[in-house]
């Protein structure tokens, strides 16, 4: 009778202990892991695709024919060497892999995503993770988001989708004798599931295509949008505007200075899909897009601008 009860309790510890640890959301992640070396850089790009901007088609460069699996290499060599691609607009974005597992360890700083921003001026982009939980090499599995500073924001709009269409680069061209510095007004229209609607502007600096040549007649983006109400034209002369878009206190790609710790990203601060925080191990994956839908006058629009990531583990 003893040895039953003590069967018993055993079944009934084993199903607490499973219960329990169903509802740890922490993914594995690869094991064994090699041991190294590892390179500290963007070792693979899946995925590139840039919003409309000033900087698409040109960082990097597309030529006539070059497809989404050419201009992901060509995001990759820029990367890889810390050169500047450009993501355009809202929710533009990379997915990029690396030759380890990225560690977390908790409440430490995991990794920087190196971008160009400085005093006054930050074009923030949202950051999310992955585990390759089905050790397949490919970033098809759940993606974790980083909730920085501005998450639980009430200006923040979580599932923000825009849809870009495709512009008539022939069209005669709308522009407004107060702005010397924008070629048209009304270059290329877009809508959102916020019931707006617009246009991406086209300036005097950057005349070729905006709009990503290898993609069809409308793009759709969606994901996480931070305010632009801290973007302002601090100058009252129309010819001799002065932008500032300061940053966010922390959490975000092209937010902060590169050399500012809080440009650094914390794997703890990952949650999932309905805002739960998760305990992440590690990632083998991030993904970076643009996070506000705003215009600087003749800095163009607010474009997130990465030059590559920096394992801290490793550092």
């Amino acid at each position: 009778m003893k040895s039953k009860f003590l069967l018993a309790a055993t079944f009934i510890a084993v199903m607490v202990s499973s219960c329990s640890k169903d509802k740890d959301v922490t993914p594995p992640i690869e094991d064994p892991e090699p041991t190294g070396p590892f390179l500290n850089k963007v070792t693979k790009v899946f995925e590139y695709f840039p919003a409309p901007g000033q900087f698409t088609n040109e960082l990097p460069v597309w030529k006539q024919g070059d497809s989404a699996k050419q201009m992901a290499d060509y995001a990759l060599a820029a990367l890889g060497k810390e050169n500047m691609i450009s993501l355009g607009g809202f929710g533009g974005y990379v997915v990029m892999g690396f030759d380890h597992t990225i560690k977390n360890v908790p409440g430490e700083y995991s990794f920087i995503v190196l971008g160009n921003a400085f005093n006054q001026f930050a074009e923030p982009g949202v950051i999310s993770v992955s585990v390759d939980a089905n050790k397949n090499g490919l970033p098809d599995d759940e993606w974790y988001e980083i909730a920085g500073s501005e998450y639980n924001s009430s200006k923040t709009v979580k599932n923000y989708q825009i849809t870009y269409y495709k512009p008539n680069e022939a069209k005669d061209r709308v522009t407004n004798p107060d702005d010397p510095y924008t070629s048209d007004t009304e270059y290329i229209r877009w809508k959102d599931n916020q019931g707006h609607t617009g246009y991406l502007s086209k300036n005097v600096f950057h005349d070729q295509s905006y709009y990503p040549q290898w993609k069809g007649d409308s793009i759709t983006f969606t994901g996480t949008k931070l305010t632009d109400l801290n973007i302002k034209n601090t100058s009252s002369d129309p010819f001799s505007p002065y932008y500032v878009s300061p940053a966010f206190s922390w959490g975000y790609a092209d937010n902060h200075a590169n050399d500012d710790s809080d440009a650094k990203i914390k794997l703890d601060w990952a949650v999932d899909k309905t805002g739960k925080p998760v305990k992440l191990t590690g990632i083998n994956f991030i993904k970076v897009h643009t996070a506000i839908r705003a215009e600087a006058g003749w800095l163009g629009e607010i474009s997130t601008e990465v030059l590559g990531v920096k394992d801290l583990n490793l550092e």
